[in-house]
């Protein structure tokens, strides 16, 4: 399990004159349960676009599993926020989860085959929502359509699944049950994690990091002091949940 399927060197990147990332370098492992946190505009969601190969870095570089992330792309899984969708748009929940198979199909016109249709159900099975494949997917509530995202992602079969902020939106009951098959999918795959969720990240992931223009790394799920003020600029009380059970320094303490 100590196979590099990411190596990020010295990444830098920006938009409008307008640093967002600067030096970023990490190392991610298969098997990784791996966290990355910061504030709203530390960067986050554009260091995964790169990881995507959806964004080009200004300098340095990102191997995916050796090679370039388009030439890995078939190999990823993504699943972006959810206010990116248009829950309104008139699609069954099956035919949207369908639409992850599209990376593995090459000839013109894209048809679907007999596997991708099984890859599709049983991504469907997986997330637990086969009794909704013929609802549209604006009739779901948020923890449903959050389910349905999820499995459009695995119908592509993924070895590395990257998720960007995906409890933002629902409450705390269902993402208890989100992060209970988050668990059980990082026993087969590598996942990549942002999250705004401290306390959620020391009770499941097994590694951290903290991005705020700059990455802040640890290898292991605990999370520092030095790492928290480094990376918010202002002092911060953690009370993690879970066990080992961390609670930080109140505010002044030396």
């Amino acid at each position: 399990m100590d196979e590099e399927v990411i190596v990020a060197e010295d990444v830098w990147f920006s938009r409008n004159n307008q640093s967002i990332l600067e030096g970023v370098s990490l190392t991610i492992h298969s098997g990784d349960f791996y966290a990355i946190i910061g504030p709203n505009g530390g960067g986050k969601t554009t260091l995964l676009k790169i990881f995507l190969g959806l964004l080009s870095p200004d300098r340095g570089t990102v191997r995916i599993f050796g090679g370039t992330p388009e030439e890995n792309r078939s190999r990823l899984g993504y699943v972006p926020q959810m206010r990116t969708f248009d829950f309104q748009y008139p699609i069954r929940v099956r035919d949207m989860v369908l639409l992850g198979r599209l990376s593995h199909i090459h000839r013109i016109p894209r048809r679907f085959g007999t596997g991708d249709q099984d890859a599709a159900d049983h991504a469907l099975e997986i997330m637990g929502i086969t009794h909704l494949a013929g609802r549209e997917i604006r009739d779901l509530s948020g923890g449903e359509q959050q389910r349905a995202i999820i499995a459009r992602a695995l119908a592509a079969n993924p070895e590395i699944l990257f998720l960007d902020e995906p409890t933002i939106y629902v409450d705390a009951p269902t993402q208890a049950g989100f992060y209970e098959i988050l668990d059980d999918l990082a026993r087969k795959m590598t996942i990549v994690l942002i999250t705004h969720d401290i306390g959620v990240v020391v009770s499941h992931v097994t590694k951290v990091a903290c991005l705020n223009r700059r990455l802040f790394t640890h290898d292991s799920r605990e999370i520092t002091q030095d790492m928290i003020d480094n990376t918010y600029g202002c002092p911060v009380d953690l009370i993690a949940h879970g066990l080992p059970h961390r609670v930080f320094r109140h505010h002044g303490e030396e």
